[in-house]
């Protein structure tokens, strides 16, 4: 019964949001872990700077440094950043292993995200992110040393743990 409803059903006659309000999105891909500090300023810093900034929605899995058990469950709405610990990676249980996209050295851990933004420039966006990763030096330094790294996502989670049993 809208006044418009021929309109809507017509081609070429109606403008898709993505186009009228410049929505775009891509799929952010890695087989190296992010570094926590790193991955936290770069989109929990309120502003988010540069092309990041762009950025409106985030949703899916990485591996994060220290996290060698689990996945982090990634989301980003708005402003408001938060990974979480999410299910354990195959690599970890005894006798698994997946044929498809399995990495000899890592298994199963990878990254993968979805990144939904406005007017936003992928090829940027993906090298801000991708400056995130471990370096070379960092993933030769190997897990024992990525527990040194400063996780903020996981002194959150110990702080809201720590509040919630009424602060003991």
């Amino acid at each position: 019964e809208h006044p418009q409803w021929l309109k809507e059903a017509r081609e070429h006659e109606h403008t898709p949001e993505t186009l009228e309000y410049g929505i775009s999105s891509f799929i952010f891909r890695a087989r190296r872990p992010f570094h926590p500090a790193r991955l936290h300023a770069a989109l929990g810093a309120r502003p988010r700077a540069g092309c990041l900034s762009k950025l409106l929605r985030v949703k899916g899995f990485a591996w994060i440094a220290p996290w060698s058990l689990r996945q982090g469950l990634v989301a980003l709405a708005g402003t408001q950043l938060t990974v979480t610990p999410g299910p354990v990676w195959l690599a970890t249980v005894k006798g698994a292993e997946v044929e498809e996209d399995w990495d000899p050295q890592h298994g199963d851990r990878k990254i993968e995200m979805v990144c939904i933004g406005q007017d936003l420039d992928h090829e940027a966006a993906r090298a801000e992110l991708e400056r995130c990763l471990l370096s070379d030096e960092e993933m030769a330094a190997g897990p024992k040393a990525w527990f040194g790294f400063v996780d903020p996502f996981f002194d959150a989670r110990d702080a809201e743990q720590t509040a919630a049993r009424g602060g003991q």
